[in-house]
């Protein structure tokens, strides 16, 4: 329970906070809309992340015949919902901003939303109308996505399902012309198994905010070159999540079963297959990456090592562009259950067509290092370590072996050490031999027990009849290693 003075100083905190804002709301400021409202339209182009372009079909021309579909591009959602939304300053329409570009341009529809505004028509007829819009173009821009309802605060989601009468808009307007692209406007993953197969073209657009519509516009027409990244795995399917089989819990506890071997960590070790991985996004140029180096500096005992990562990146498409290098580290041969590969650092570096770059990314000693319960602080363990230049999570392009030098993790040999930990210590060795005076019942001596009961606790093992270590002579060991380790 919170004392008294413990709440005032909570509520100091608070207080001295609004203090501190109070001046804001006399300051005689002016901003520049116009220009907040383009830096968030650059800001909302960058999130964009190309999922899917077969043909490639995106960029689109300008003169194209582009029918676009679904109410999302007319009421768009840009932000959350509950106490996340703010007030704009205005808001970008993507219908209204790709009609900027695209002067042969058609609109339907397709489905109402449920938090939107009353429908034009029945269900069917918005469906009918869908289709006869898309026949005759050259291309159909599709927006699909989440309603405010469906992913807010004060409640979890149960499901990734994108709403049913969407996807069949989808499916009915892509059986009609095959030249889909389909943008995604929701704030989390959701379910994409019957998006994919009637989308020449995903566009995965998040909620962009104010300014959102133009960069959807910039993305399509090839103003803008994606260079997005997916900051999260976009799994198959809900039960693929690691934690579906934990969350949400019962009876007001929530068990965080799935432990670090959250997101990627858990997909990439499971050698899961998703829909796409974590770090994945498409561009509408190329890049290839060599001459990787790694420079290995300092010490783990002192927690001065470092890592610098180098290697050259070149625009090998026709476009301007710009790529995201992803260093991840991965330990090969942990004795703890470790991630295959763990992201440690990324840089995005900008290109012109056929232009080449050295970059270089930093890593500290963190990058080598798990927390240790048993230890309860931040460990290195010596040995090898890969460094993976990739472009995701799977796509590994590059790889360099590196040898970090670290001190010994002995942890101090207790009653619940294992056999196998007191084996392994030189000195729990000695005094094992010790105690048992080399007699024949050592259980180190005998390689095929050693295999079966290796993996007890020492405390356990000395309670079993016909042990020469009984739990007095145990105590005696524990203490007798504790003196001499001190």
């Amino acid at each position: 329970v919170l004392s008294e003075s413990g709440r005032d100083a909570r509520v100091r905190v608070v207080l001295e906070l609004v203090a501190k804002g109070m001046p804001v709301l006399a300051a005689e400021e002016t901003f520049d809309p116009d220009a907040h409202h383009a830096l968030a339209r650059a800001a909302a182009a960058e999130s964009v992340v190309l999922l899917k372009n077969d043909g490639p079909l995106l960029p689109l021309r300008a003169d194209a015949k582009v029918a676009v579909i679904g109410e999302f591009a007319r009421t768009p959602r840009f932000q959350g919902a509950g106490s996340s939304q703010v007030n704009p300053t205005r808001v970008d329409s993507p219908l209204e901003e790709l009609r900027s570009v695209f002067a042969d341009l058609s609109f339907a529809p397709g489905y109402a939303l449920s938090d939107g505004p009353p429908a034009e028509a029945d269900p069917g007829q918005l469906l009918q109308d869908a289709i006869v819009a898309a026949s005759p173009a050259d291309v159909v821009v599709v927006f699909v996505g989440l309603p405010g309802s469906d992913e807010s605060e004060g409640f979890d989601r149960t499901h990734l399902d994108l709403p049913a009468d969407q996807l069949a808009c989808l499916a009915a307007v892509a059986r009609q012309n095959p030249r889909v692209v389909t943008v995604l406007v929701n704030g989390a993953p959701v379910d994409l198994r019957q998006v994919i197969p009637h989308s020449r073209a995903l566009v995965e657009a998040w909620l962009g905010g104010q300014a959102a519509g133009g960069a959807i516009a910039d993305v399509i027409s090839g103003a803008v070159n994606p260079s997005g990244r997916l900051a999260e795995t976009l799994p198959l399917r809900l039960q693929d999540n690691p934690s579906f089989l934990n969350f949400p819990g019962a009876e007001h506890t929530v068990d965080y079963g799935e432990g670090i071997f959250i997101g990627y960590r858990a997909y990439d070790k499971a050698e899961q297959e998703v829909a796409f991985p974590f770090g994945f996004g498409l561009s509408y140029t190329t890049f290839a990456f060599g001459d990787l180096q790694v420079t290995v500096s300092g010490s783990a005992a002192d927690d001065t090592l470092a890592a610098r990562v180098s290697l050259s990146v070149t625009n090998t498409g026709g476009r301007d562009g710009a790529e995201v290098v992803q260093v991840y580290v991965r330990d090969p041969q942990s004795t703890l259950t470790r991630p295959v590969r763990e992201l440690k650092g990324f840089t995005k570096v900008e290109l012109a067509a056929g232009q080449s770059e050295q970059v270089a990314i930093d890593l500290d000693a963190r990058a080598f290092a798990y927390w240790s319960e048993l230890l309860q602080r931040w460990v290195i363990e010596a040995g090898e370590f890969v460094i993976e230049v990739g472009h995701d999570s799977r796509w590994i392009a590059l790889s360099e072996s590196v040898q970090i030098e670290a001190p010994s993790l002995t942890a101090p040999l207790t009653r619940l050490s294992t056999l196998h930990e007191w084996n392994a210590d030189p000195v729990g060795r000695a005094v094992i031999a010790d105690a048992v005076a080399a007699g024949a019942d050592d259980p180190l001596k005998d390689q095929a027990l050693l295999k079966v009961i290796g993996t007890m606790p020492m405390g356990s093992l000395a309670s079993f009849t016909g042990m020469s270590l009984d739990p007095p002579t145990l105590d005696r060991a524990v203490a007798e290693v504790a003196r001499r380790t001190s």
